[in-house]
């Protein structure tokens, strides 16, 4: 009984390491591709 019980806990924190992880990821790539786009929006008003 006390392993399943410690298998119920290993896997939900592994499921919670793993979307907060995702979420890390995804806003950062998201932030950087928005950083990227004013970045070239300012380079192509420079050039113009």
């Amino acid at each position: 009984m006390k392993l399943a019980n410690n298998i119920d806990t290993t896997l939900i924190s592994l499921i919670t390491l793993t979307i907060l992880i995702i979420s890390s990821l995804s806003w950062m790539v998201l932030r950087t591709l928005k950083e990227g786009r004013k970045a070239l929006k300012e380079i192509n008003k420079d050039s113009s």
